[in-house]
Formats: structure tokens, C-alpha cells, sequence
């Protein structure tokens, strides 16, 4: 899980980081602090998988920067989850940001708990909504995925996998199925579009398979030559 943080406010920005990189489903945390900032990482908006926004920047004048910054991404046609975070609490600025695309709203000061429920409660209902799931364990044929542990397991049997193993096999988990393209992955993975790294795509999802190869689910990890791969369980 990849989250963006934009927030002016270095010391919370930090505070929020914290909690979610001491989480082992979490692959990466970035912190932008202003509307600036924020436009360096709009071509690449769709490696992160949650944008957290305060609605409020230091920088801003008439317009709040934090509904120019819903409105971009949207105006991208991407899709992923944004929690807003502001202290404004008048009806009128809520119902804006959900006009203009955002996922959620939280009321400053932010209850860190709180934050991280809901946005672990959004990744599952986004991501895993499509996959059968008993709790906290989604299942795809027999491999299970505990979200809570951030493991995977064929039928009952734990697959011992490393952290970046476990988060590309999570991205094919959660579209199976679903062709995947190289730059998506890339994306995904190193948070940019890169040709140079496709090969290092390449030679990533080889020690993946080969980490699932005792278990005989090497083969669900299809390449379609020249388009990108699929996850197509037996």
C-alpha cells in the first residue's frame, strides 16, 4: 500500500507518517507540504493507492488548495481513495469536497487512530472489495491473504515470502484476473514511470515465482508477452 500525505504542518505530517510506516502492509510513505509540491507527483498520482489532503495549506489565498488538489486528480480520472483532513467543520466545506471527489472527511485535530481506521477500512472496501473474505482473510481459489498480518497462505500452509515479495504478489492479488501492464507495476512498485526499470520488473516478479514455486502457484503469474501479466489462479 503506497499513501501520499499532503499537510503544511511538517510536525503532523510526520506524526501521520509514523503510523503508517510502522505498518507491515504499508510499502511506502510520501509527505508533500504544499500545492506545489503536490503538482511534481500528479503524473505519477496512480502508484499511490490513498492521498490523505489538508484542505487547508499555508499557501493558499482565495480558493483552498486542498479542493484544486481533489479536483486535479479527479480531473486525471483516477480513482483512488482520498481522505481529507481539515479543521473546518461547517456543513457547506464538507459537502464541497465530497463534490469534488473526496472519499472521506476526518475533523482536526486528528485522532491518529481514528485516521488509521479509516484508512485501512477504505483500502479494504477499495481494493478487496471484489475478493471473498471471511474478517480480516480475503481468499482467491486457495491462497489466502491476512490483511492484518499482511501474510499469505495456501490453504492453511504460511508462504514465507520477503516484505517486497509480499507487496507485488498483493498487487496481483487484489486485480486478479485483470491484465496488468508493465508501467502500472512500475508505477506500483518504484512510484514512477520508468522504462529502465521494466527490466527490473522482470527479474522482481522472476524471484517472486520463484519464492512460490514449492507451493506449485508460480504458474497463477502469467506473462502475456508484450502487454504485461496476469494472475490467473488454477
Amino acid at each position: 500500500m503506497n499513501i501520499l500525505i499532503i499537510e503544511d504542518n511538517v510536525f503532523l505530517a510526520k506524526r501521520i507518517a509514523r503510523v503508517f510506516e510502522a505498518k507491515i502492509i504499508v510499502n511506502r510513505v510520501k509527505i508533500r507540504h504544499s500545492f506545489l509540491e503536490f503538482l511534481e507527483e500528479l503524473p505519477i498520482i496512480s502508484s499511490y493507492d490513498m492521498v490523505l489532503v489538508d484542505l487547508k495549506l499555508s499557501e493558499d489565498t482565495l480558493e483552498l488548495c486542498g479542493y484544486k488538489i481533489i479536483r486535479a486528480i479527479r480531473k486525471k480520472q483516477i480513482n483512488i481513495p482520498i481522505v481529507v483532513m481539515s479543521g473546518f467543520s461547517d456543513i457547506d466545506r464538507l459537502r464541497l469536497a465530497f463534490e469534488y471527489g473526496a472519499s472521506d472527511y476526518i475533523i482536526k485535530p486528528i485522532r491518529l487512530l481514528e485516521l488509521e481506521i479509516r484508512v485501512f477500512n477504505w483500502f479494504k472496501n477499495y481494493y478487496l472489495s471484489n475478493i471473498p473474505s471471511s474478517g480480516s482473510v480475503h481468499s482467491y481459489k486457495n491462497l489466502k491473504y491476512n490483511l492484518d498480518k499482511n501474510e499469505f497462505y495456501l490453504d492453511e500452509t504460511l508462504i514465507p515470502l520477503t516484505r517486497n515479495n509480499k507487496y507485488i504478489l498483493s498487487l496481483f492479488f487484489s486485480h486478479p484476473e485483470k491484465l496488468l501492464q508493465e508501467s502500472f507495476l512500475c508505477e506500483k512498485i518504484w512510484g514512477d514511470i520508468c522504462f529502465s526499470t521494466e527490466r527490473n520488473l522482470r527479474v522482481n516478479i522472476l524471484r517472486l515465482k520463484q519464492a512460490l514455486l514449492p507451493f506449485g502457484i508460480d504458474t497463477w503469474i502469467q506473462n502475456i508477452r508484450g502487454e504485461g501479466y496476469i494472475f490467473l489462479g488454477k
